[in-house]
């Protein structure tokens, strides 16, 4: 517990200091690193820590009651899930608006949502990882479709319909642009699972492995 704790406080205070590198220009330009971290308090950095080891301990508190199936896959989930929202759906608007001209923000946004501190970036990516959780145990539990496409569903219609944000400074296109990019998130979260086996191959992983004392 002590290092989950850990990892989550420095992986807090990471996110803090890109957030405050990327603040520039409306959350699209790097500033230099001596700026960025200016005026950062001694307790300002120690809420973070804090909130950012809470959050992990939280976790690993929520997860423990489960069997090792679905724990294993929830954790795959929630961290690829949040991958996922960088490699292929940020870089699909990015691609968008670059290439096409179809949107009118080119993604990693890290201006904050209206009223709140938050990164847009990080904040779809929360998104990203709780839906990535909830696609890892579908994976596991529904057999119907192949993985691919059950992703790309589900990132095209349910992630579009619950999970859009509407506050993402700039970006207001239309449902079916969302629809395309939040089903590459799906398909990209469907793929990287793939190491997980969540289908046909998982029963290697069933045995506990064996306790550290």
């Amino acid at each position: 517990m002590i290092g989950a704790a850990l990892k989550g406080a420095v992986l807090a205070l990471a996110f803090l200091v890109v957030a405050r590198v990327m603040a520039g220009n409306g959350g699209t330009t790097p500033l230099p690193l001596g700026s960025a971290l200016e005026g950062i308090s001694l307790a300002r950095l120690g809420e973070v820590a804090l909130l950012g080891a809470g959050t992990a301990l939280a976790l690993l508190l929520l997860r423990w009651p489960l069997p090792f199936g679905p724990r294993r896959a929830l954790g795959g989930g929630l961290v690829v899930g949040a991958i996922a929202i960088v490699v292929f759906h940020q870089a699909s608007l990015f691609v968008l608006h670059q290439a096409f001209r179809l949107v009118p923000e080119r993604g990693f946004l890290f201006a904050p949502l209206p009223g709140t501190e938050i990164p847009a970036l990080y904040a779809l990516m929360l998104v990203g990882a709780l839906g990535g959780a909830f696609l890892s145990l579908i994976l596991r539990w529904v057999h119907a479709l192949p993985d691919l496409l059950c992703g790309a569903l589900l990132g095209a219609f349910g992630l579009t319909l619950f999970g859009r944000l509407p506050g993402v400074p700039g970006f207001e296109a239309p449902w079916w642009q969302w629809a395309i990019v939040n089903g590459g998130w799906g398909w990209g979260t469907a793929f990287l699972l793939r190491p997980l086996a969540l289908r046909g191959g998982e029963a290697r992983y069933q045995r506990e492995p064996p306790a550290v004392h």
